[in-house]
């Protein structure tokens, strides 16, 4: 974002915001340091090379990175759950973000998880990779997530049918999903195509796709693809596509025509979130 802010240690302490993407770094510092003294003279930094704003959890990322930071040069690193529901303090209680338990578990706990966000979360690791590239692939389109979580939560609370028969038909995907990527051997087709059916839910009952998200999940699908589906609360943001390793090609060559951005990720990431203890002085 190339953004920077310079405010008294007093002022954070105090919570007060600004009200822009920079808040998440705040937020962290006070429920992580507290007191205006600890606060004094903290200074963080923070890059990414993946889209932020995007469905990709990247608020949850940064806040928990930060916390973790802080606890770190603090007087000692943080077990994950308690650096989790710091995070989340930051963004629910501090910003008001309305953010759940799962972007927070999803980042912090490494591999292939089933993340049950109920009033007492859990994470049940499922693999400690996935096997298979993923696509990831960023329609350029913004949108504001606080806005989209309260629609949905709105029309839910409305007893709209379609989110009745969503919030029916999904955890069934997520077991099928869960069991699929478990088995001794992976079918990583019908994965695929449990992925896929979890967008079609997205698409037709919450109606929170885009014609350019559906463009791209089609496209890639006829290329080769196992699956794919949008990230996030949708209506913009990212879309990912599960990928044969011999597809990868043929599957980005089906979206050059369209107004994407494109990252293969090729292998997932077993460890989660971790910390670098500081060097002594």
């Amino acid at each position: 974002m190339h953004r920077t802010r310079l405010l008294p240690a007093q002022r954070a302490a105090e919570r007060h915001y600004d009200g822009d993407e920079l808040d998440h770094l705040q937020a962290a510092a006070r429920v992580t340091l507290r007191e205006a003294s600890r606060i004094a003279g903290t200074v963080l930094t923070a890059t990414t090379d993946l889209p932020i704003a995007a469905g990709l959890s990247s608020s949850a990322a940064l806040t928990l990175s930060a916390v973790a930071a802080l606890a770190g040069l603090s007087g000692g690193a943080l077990d994950v759950d308690t650096v989790c529901r710091l995070a989340r303090r930051a963004e629910t209680g501090e910003l008001g973000s309305g953010a759940g338990w799962m972007d927070f578990l999803a980042c912090a706990h490494g591999g292939v998880n089933r993340v049950d966000a109920g009033e007492v979360p859990g994470v049940r690791r499922l693999a400690s990779t996935l096997g298979v590239p993923v696509i990831l692939i960023d329609t350029r389109q913004r949108r504001t997530t606080r806005a989209v979580l309260a629609s949905k939560r709105g029309r839910f609370q409305a007893r709209e049918p379609g989110m009745i028969t969503y919030a029916r038909e999904a955890p069934l995907l997520v077991d099928a999903l869960s069991s699929a990527l478990t088995a001794t051997v992976v079918d990583f087709r019908e994965a695929g195509r449990l992925v896929s059916a979890y967008h079609g839910l997205l698409r037709d009952e919450v109606r929170c796709s885009t014609e350019l998200i559906d463009a791209c999940t089609q496209l890639v699908v006829a290329a080769g693809a196992f699956g794919a589906k949008l990230s996030g609360s949708g209506h913009g943001g990212c879309l990912f596509a599960l990928v044969p390793g011999d597809a990868v090609t043929p599957v980005l060559r089906s979206l050059a025509d369209l107004p994407v951005n494109t990252t293969v990720l090729a292998d997932g990431e077993p460890n989660g979130l971790t910390t670098n203890a500081p060097s002594p002085g």
